[in-house]
């Protein structure tokens, strides 16, 4: 086992309490919320990106229309018409990093109808 830091006692006792109370060890407790985490902060870098993007001025927007624009740090950093071969290069470069990959128009809405009737 390595020690990694000193922490104090009560939060030692917090972090033993939280992981007895979900039945968990000690070390999935603490990879759950150091992945949920990351899960958060990658979603918020996502969305600052996304609005980043669309308030751009339109002019700046239109020579993308009809392809797939990926932003990293408030970036264009690729764009595409084919969306796989984007997320492919993204890939390659960035590995893992959050990279908003969207229409250069804005999200697209998705619909789905459905003929089932729901009674109540």
């Amino acid at each position: 086992m390595t020690t990694i830091l000193k922490i104090s006692d009560e939060l030692a006792q917090e972090i033993w309490n939280e992981a007895e109370t979900y039945g968990l060890p000690v070390e999935d407790l603490l990879r759950t919320a150091i992945r949920r985490e990351r899960t958060l902060a990658n979603r918020r870098k996502i969305e600052e990106e996304q609005t980043w993007w669309l308030n751009l001025p339109l002019s700046k927007r239109a020579k993308y229309e009809g392809k797939f624009v990926a932003v990293h740090n408030k970036t264009l950093v690729d764009h595409d018409q084919n969306e796989t071969a984007l997320h492919q290069r993204i890939r390659a470069k960035y590995g893992n990093t959050a990279i908003l990959v969207m229409p250069a128009e804005g999200p697209r809405e998705i619909r789905i109808l459905s003929p089932r009737m729901v009674q109540e």
